[in-house]
Parts: structure tokens; sequence; C-alpha cells
């Protein structure tokens, strides 16, 4: 048979004027298979101009979709939109996200739905698109990714080039401990006079954490130490993720990225415990708070890492809620808040191989902005530490009272226990 002939029998084929399948009709004119006899008239078609290149464009322009997109009073949004795409894609959570717009790292699906739409063209028979409606909110937890790491850490500059040779120039073995902590610095927050009564930011943040710091260092300038405690954490950075969120994810006002802000707030703490080395090895304790728990914890993996080969910088970086911490007769508590009634039964069973030949017992809290001395339980004695930091609008609409910027810093005598207490005030 002739081509013309076989390619009129094709075309018959083609537009369902025949009855036959195209394997009845590839036996009959002894081709290998249907499909070979079908891919044969489909060049032939190609070849003669009969199909269009953009064949998803023909299928699509046939309907006008109209994608929206809603943001909600809580935060999530919904997207609907029309997409191409298979049943496995219409099951996978991060394909819908991506298709839909949104980052997999900063939202999370809520819910889907995806109707199916099946379209003919005379091409390719028949195309599958999807009218796919999503709902996404906020992730809480940040997802972490290699580049997001890679770009903390190599972004990760201090100003001592070499802190493992710096020299403790009032070291001495006299029994003496410098207590340094920087309670509840809120880095990152953002407040200004007009609708808190107070400015802060990141620059007048970091302005007082060096204030402090140099201040501390020239009142002990004539003083020897044996060691020095310096007590990170307690609420340090405002937010804990890039969504602008404590821990628990009550919304804070602001100042920058939080990426800017992890940076920054590293480096701080670097630069502070190279400062504080120059007086004497430094004990760096972290201690757990609400505002960045996630955030510090990180933070203080990078500080472990970056004086790991430093014999005269120790660092605590464990998750424990409370920390405690021995210097000849005495014993610290550390911890950002606990109840006051239960500050006696928690160092005595939780620390009790420490307390028992101790003649001082102390508790150092934070949280409420101020300096304040409880009732001394037996011989345990409870403060809370006060913060040089501005207050935010939330603490002002609640009504929390702040009375005054300052920082306490404290120098231990191993068997006498507080001798001195240095107030940094900020006027």
């Amino acid at each position: 048979m002739e081509n013309n002939e076989l390619l009129n029998i094709c075309k018959q084929k083609h537009n369902k004027s025949i009855d036959k399948s195209w394997d009845d009709l590839a036996l009959e004119f002894n081709f290998k298979s249907g499909e070979t006899l079908r891919c044969w008239f489909k060049s032939y078609r190609k070849a003669n101009g009969e199909l269009k290149k953009n064949k998803e464009i023909e299928v699509t322009e046939k309907f006008q979709y109209k994608e929206t997109t809603e943001i909600h009073k809580d935060g999530s949004q919904s997207s609907d939109k029309l997409l191409k795409m298979s049943e496995d894609d219409s099951k996978d959570v991060n394909y819908l996200l991506k298709s839909h717009g949104y980052d997999i790292k900063a939202w999370e699906l809520v819910s889907a739905r995806n109707n199916i739409w099946n379209v003919y063209s005379k091409q390719d028979g028949v195309q599958v698109l999807y009218s796919s409606k999503i709902v996404v909110k906020p992730r809480v937890d940040y997802c972490w990714n290699e580049k997001d790491i890679l770009k903390i850490f190599n972004n990760i500059k201090t100003n001592c080039k070499n802190e493992v040779n710096i020299i403790s120039k009032q070291h001495t073995l006299n029994g003496n401990l410098l207590v340094v902590p920087i309670a509840d610095l809120h880095y990152g927050l953002f407040s200004d006079k007009y609708s808190t009564g107070n400015d802060y930011n990141i620059k007048i943040a970091e302005e007082l954490f060096y204030t402090v710091i140099n201040n501390i260092i020239d009142r002990v300038k004539n003083k020897k130490f044996e060691k020095v405690l310096f007590i990170v954490g307690n609420d340090f950075i405002n937010a804990d993720n890039i969504n602008g969120t404590t821990t628990k994810c009550t919304p804070q006002d602001n100042d920058g990225l939080w990426f800017n802000t992890v940076n920054k707030a590293t480096q701080m703490i670097i630069n502070g415990i190279d400062m504080l080395n120059s007086i004497a090895p430094v004990d760096v304790v972290y201690v757990l708070s609400n505002h960045d728990l996630h955030t510090m914890f990180g933070i203080m993996q990078t500080i472990k890492a970056w004086y790991r080969n430093n014999k005269n910088i120790k660092i605590d970086d464990s998750p424990m809620p409370r920390k405690y911490y021995k210097f000849g007769k005495n014993i610290l508590g550390l911890s950002h808040d606990i109840k006051v009634k239960d500050a006696l039964p928690l160092i005595t069973s939780e620390a009790k191989d420490m307390w028992s030949d101790c003649t001082h017992m102390i508790w150092m809290l934070a949280h409420l902005h101020q300096a304040m001395i409880y009732e001394k339980q037996g011989y345990l004695e409870i403060m809370r530490l006060p913060t040089v930091s501005g207050w935010s609008r939330w603490s002002n609409n609640m009504g929390y009272f702040q009375s005054e910027k300052k920082n306490q810093s404290f120098i231990m005598d191993e068997y006498m226990g507080i001798t001195d207490v240095i107030n940094t005030i900020i006027i």
C-alpha cells in the first residue's frame, strides 16, 4: 500500500472516522506495533506543521482562571491557583508551597484542596490541570538549612584576632571571683519615646553592653581575681525566630532582621569574653530564658566551638533550665525565673552534691527587670538582677514597672560570700 493511502487511513483514525485501534491497523499493514504506527503518523504531522510546539499554552489559554491570594487577621494566608501537576505532586506539601510561591522555610501548610480539571487537546488527548486551593501560616520554628548555618558561621568576627593569647593581667589564686551577669538585654528590641516613653534599638543595646563591660573592668582595675564568672542568656536576644516572636510565639517589636541580630549578638558575646579574659580566666554559663531559647542555644554552640582550644575559657552550654556554680564555700543558683517558694527545695535537691559544705547559698534570678532582694530562707539568699535595657511596648501596655536602668556585678570571696556589689547605672 502506498504511503498516501496509509496516511489517509491514519487521518481517518485520528478523526475517529473509522472504528479501529492502532494495533488493528498495525497488524493489517505489517507495522511492528500500534504504537510504532501512531508515532510514525505523529512524526509526519510534525514535519508538515500540523502540531503546535507550545501545546501547554494552547490548553491553558482556553481557561480564564481567576487566581486569588487572601491575608487573614491571624497571619495565615489563602492561595487559589490553576496548576499543572501530577497526582503525586498534589500530595507533596513542599511542591504545593513552592508552586503557590511560598518559602518552605518560612511557611507551613495548614490545608489543601486540589480539584482535577480535564482539558482535551487535539494533539495530546487529555491534559490534567488542578484547581489548587491552600491555606498556609508562618512557621513557629525556623527550618534550618546548611546555607543559613554557613551564613552565620562565616560572618562571625572578633575585634581581638589572637584571643587564645590574651594575657589575664589581674589573675592570681587569691580566692576572689568576679561575677558579671548581663541580664535581660533584649538585644534586637525596638521601642521609641512616642509609643513607649523610651528609645531602644540594636545600636543602643550594643553601646550599653560595652558600657557595662568597660565600667566593670575600670572599677576592678586595682584588684586581683582567681576567676571571672560571665553569665549570659537571660533574654539576651529579644526574638527567637525570623517571624519576630518569642519562643512561645508572643509577637515582638524588633529592630532589623533576625539573621543580623544573631551575627552581631554572637560577636558581642565573644568580644565580652575576650575583654573579661584580660582580667582572669573566664567561666561562661548560659542561662535559658523565655525570649530566645532556641537562638541562644545555637549561639552557645558557636561560642563553645570558638574557644575549644582555649584553656582559659570554659563554656557551660547545657540546656538545663537551672544551673549551679560552686566557688569555695559558695554555691550560686542561676535561673531566669523560678517561684520563690521553690528556691530552697530546688537548690537542696538538684545540687545536693554541692551545697552541703557551703556556708553561702545564693539564687540569682532575672526576668522582672528590677533589682530585688527576697527574705532569706535559712542560709539561702534570693535576689533579682536589674537590667540596662529599654522596655517594650508590650511591657508598657501591661503596666510592668522598670525603676531604673542598671547592671549589677559582684565580687565574691571563697569563704565570705559576696563582699562587693558593682552598680553600673545608666543615666
